[in-house]
């Protein structure tokens, strides 16, 4: 018994140490994420505006390459899921699209489930 009342002593002090650690410094107004929504991103959704590199609609892949990267830059190949799969054979090589990815919690991998052209500009 005397040995357990150090003991304890000793793990109730770490966990007060530990309590009284500071909060993170608050952000800056203008050093949030550029992603469009939080909301969204609390769902597993994210967007991106992409180039097309490739489609397949046999496979339901489409490979792009990321609009903000460099050119010489990897593309990825995102597998299509939803009713993006009907879009799929309307998008050509070298179109820009927004596309939006979802996150399947099953097998934690990212599926497109929405494929829009941007709309023309405005003469």
């Amino acid at each position: 018994m005397r040995k357990l009342i150090p003991v304890a002593l000793l793990v109730l002090a770490g966990s007060w140490a530990v309590a009284q650690d500071p909060p993170p410094p608050p952000r800056e107004p203008g050093s949030q994420p550029s992603q469009p929504s939080q909301a969204s991103e609390a769902k597993g959704k994210k967007e991106m505006t992409a180039v097309v590199v490739s489609t397949d609609p046999t496979v339901k892949t489409i490979t792009v390459r990321n609009e903000k990267s460099a050119p010489e830059s990897q593309p990825q190949t995102l597998s299509v899921s939803g009713a993006a799969i009907a879009h799929l054979a309307t998008i050509k090589t070298g179109e820009k699209v927004k596309l939006v990815l979802t996150m399947d919690p099953a097998t934690n991998k990212e599926s497109v489930t929405s494929i829009e052209k941007p709309a023309p500009p405005k003469p």
